[in-house]
């Protein structure tokens, strides 16, 4: 069965309930995604095959999608209700799945964007929030010059992150799309230097400081200074630009982030035996992601929690090691970062090359002899409420003011920015008109409804074998293959795409809370069905004898408003029965039935969604059988949904029997079963003449 990738190029997609949904709470992934992905749209797009569809939904609030696929630390998992009965939906993976299903979709719909504004904007910094603020700007009409201090775009994407962790084609997917705009860039260009801030406000009508945290904190500590003591910035852009960083044959990395992590999975694939990191944290507290940390150790790292750096030991130039000693606590009472240690118990951690990954902070050459200030921490002073420095027309995003956070973060920031720089730029007030990162989300799973929902198991992502991914710097990360991507968007349960009940229309009747199987109507003057209950199988909708209920996710009668298109003309002369198939994605997948070419898919979240008047809208547009394909109760990941799909065929069947056709001509067809019989079937009882 061939996906359905049926977005329009000239025009921007939305996802079904878009405007409703910003009504309502979201959904817990979407809530706890710092750009408010909408992660339940897109998962259930990609189930359904809709993989361009899905790709707009993605990159539609994020510009570096394509990095996010690849080095999100994920939030959304995090939150997800799947959490409370099995695990995560990889929602990850998935988005990289769909992105790269996107490839040809995405460059042929690239084009420049009008700049009819008049203004331009000048835009210091690259990275994340930098390259958010310039789509945004440049899609919102303005003249848009992107200034870069490497010579290439992408800030510390493109120059601190290692390419086993994010290639650079997938980096350059994200930035052409951005660039594509009609965005002039300017790589290279060092502001303070090459020209000075001042003079660039002065050119443009307002500019954006989004200049990030590149460079590394050092430690003041005896023997730091000299020969084999680095920092991890400066070597990991070694690194990234392919330049051949000096390293010996023992390699201490001081630091737990992930910063520290990368240094060191980096310094393994440079040939590097023996490397070693150092923390103050022990296993629990150690702040790099857990999947950082267990890949380190694969990858033969070895950890050494609770330790303080006390000295670097010397023979000269030659580093012999690191004196440390032992830490009792990182943290205190109020958990706030104050380690203690204990000086009588030391030891030395043999090295001969000592990197230091201990904190980050900005650069603020670009600030030189500018009315741009900075307070005594080194960052830019900055109002929070409008995103503007001291200086009148200059803006600021990102880590420079937030500090260290996620690259989704800085592009929830540069978003921010760009409306805040829009506003300004319109003449309008700022204050009070810029989003709250904060949003209302879905309640947790009831315990009732929990104990309801089957277990599906999560489609593992494979990995190369460490004792061969260290060996290079190719991304060692397998992407989904189509079958594991279907199977594992079918495990999303749709949280905040569920009923919404119209209260001018609702009787009262309790129909909704008769069919649901979960107890999510509540029924007073009329029904509301609560969403944390909700489980979105769309059963109750086509039941309501008012036509009183709707879906967020999806349009109850879009099956017969697409019916013509999908089955399209009719030829007058075949000789093979034309069957309309109503096919279940949640187990089956998009392709999970197999169907012959005489058939013609409709992919549904479940066959609970399918009206009669869908069966019947299949026999107007010509059809000769219409075949209900499912998963089968013991498959299906709701409840009680067969006895009702059982009684909408018959309900169908009666009803084409008094139009004089047989009532075979619907049949339900479990997965299992032959859709080559059922077409047999309907061939012997002839073709229909429209």
């Amino acid at each position: 069965m061939a996906a359905q990738d049926t977005c329009d190029l000239t025009q921007p997609y939305r996802p079904y309930g878009a405007e409703i949904k910003e009504t309502r709470p979201y959904s817990p992934c979407r809530a706890a995604c710092p750009a408010h992905t909408d992660v339940q749209a897109y998962v259930g797009l990609i189930a359904q095959g809709r993989y361009t569809e899905a790709f707009e939904v993605i990159t539609a609030p994020n510009p570096i999608a394509s990095v996010c696929s690849m080095i999100c630390h994920h939030p959304c998992e995090r939150s997800c209700r799947r959490c409370g009965i099995d695990e995560a939906v990889a929602v990850r993976p998935l988005k990289r799945f769909a992105i790269e299903q996107a490839k040809e979709y995405r460059r042929n719909k690239r084009k420049l964007v009008a700049q009819n504004k008049g203004k331009s904007v000048g835009i210091i910094g690259s990275g994340p929030s930098g390259l958010t603020a310039a789509r945004d700007m440049a899609d919102l009409g303005y003249s848009v010059t992107l200034y870069e201090r490497h010579p290439v775009l992408g800030g510390m994407l493109s120059t601190a992150i290692p390419p086993y962790r994010l290639p650079r084609e997938v980096l350059k997917e994200d930035i052409d799309d951005v660039v594509s705009r009609g965005i002039e860039v300017k790589t290279g260009f060092e502001v303070g230097k090459d020209a000075k801030l001042d003079d660039l406000a002065k050119k443009h009508d307002a500019i954006l400081l989004a200049i990030g945290l590149s460079l590394s904190r050092s430690l003041n500590i005896p023997g730091v200074d000299g020969p084999n003591v680095l920092l991890a910035i400066p070597f990991l852009e070694d690194v990234a630009f392919g330049r051949d960083p000096k390293l010996g044959k023992k390699v201490l990395v001081i630091g737990g982030g992930n910063v520290a992590m990368d240094v060191a999975r980096s310094a393994r694939r440079l040939g590097v035996e023996k490397v070693e990191m150092v923390c103050l944290e022990n296993e629990q507290e150690i702040p790099a992601w857990k999947w950082e940390v267990d890949e380190a150790v694969e990858e033969a790292v070895k950890i050494n929690y609770r330790w303080g750096p006390k000295a670097v030991k010397r023979d000269g130039d030659k580093v012999l090691g690191l004196e440390v000693t032992k830490v009792l606590s990182v943290f205190d009472g109020n958990k706030r970062f104050a380690p203690t240690f204990d000086n009588n118990v030391t030891t030395l951690l043999e090295a001969d090359t000592i990197i230091i990954t201990i904190g980050q902070m900005a650069n603020l050459a670009p600030l030189k002899d500018s009315s741009v200030k900075a307070d005594e921490r080194g960052r830019v002073e900055w109002d929070q409420k409008t995103q503007k420095s001291s200086a009148k027309n200059v803006f600021v995003a990102g880590e420079v003011v937030t500090g260290p956070g996620s690259a989704i973060a800085a592009v929830a920031s540069g978003h921010r920015a760009a409306l805040a720089m829009h506003l300004f730029l319109q003449g309008e007030t700022i204050e009070g008109k810029l989003p709250v990162q904060e949003k209302d989300s879905i309640n947790e799973m009831p315990k009732d409804v929990l104990e309801k929902i089957c277990k599906m198991p999560r489609q593992k992502v494979h990995h190369v074998e460490p004792a061969v991914r260290v060996k290079t710097m190719d991304n060692f990360e397998k992407t989904y293959t189509e079958k594991e991507a279907l199977a594992e968007a079918s495990r999303c349960r749709g949280c905040g795409g569920g009923a919404v009940v119209d209260p001018n229309k609702c009787m009262a009747c309790l129909t909704c809370l008769r069919v649901c199987p979960y107890g999510a109507p509540v029924v007073k003057a009329w029904s509301e069905i609560r969403p944390d209950y909700c489980q979105a199988c769309g059963l109750c909708a086509p039941e309501c004898p008012a036509q009183a209920i709707s879906m967020v996710s999806y349009d109850v009668k879009e099956i017969r408003g697409s019916m013509t298109t999908t089955v399209g003309c009719v030829d007058s002369k075949r000789t093979e029965p034309l069957i309309v198939a109503f096919v279940c994605t949640n187990r089956l997948g998009v392709h999970g039935a197999d169907l012959p070419k005489n058939y013609r898919p409709f992919p549904v979240h479940c066959t609970s969604r399918v009206d009669v008047l869908d069966m019947l809208r299949a026999f107007e547009t010509g059809a000769d059988g219409v075949a209900v394909v499912r998963c089968g109760d013991r498959n299906c990941k709701y409840e009680k949904i067969e006895p009702r799909v059982q009684a909408r065929v018959k309900r169908g069947q009666e009803l084409i029997k008094t139009l004089g056709m047989e009532p075979d001509r619907i049949g339900i067809l479990p997965a299992a079963s032959s859709c080559g019989e059922f077409s047999e079937l309907v061939k012997k009882m002839g073709l229909r003449v429209k």
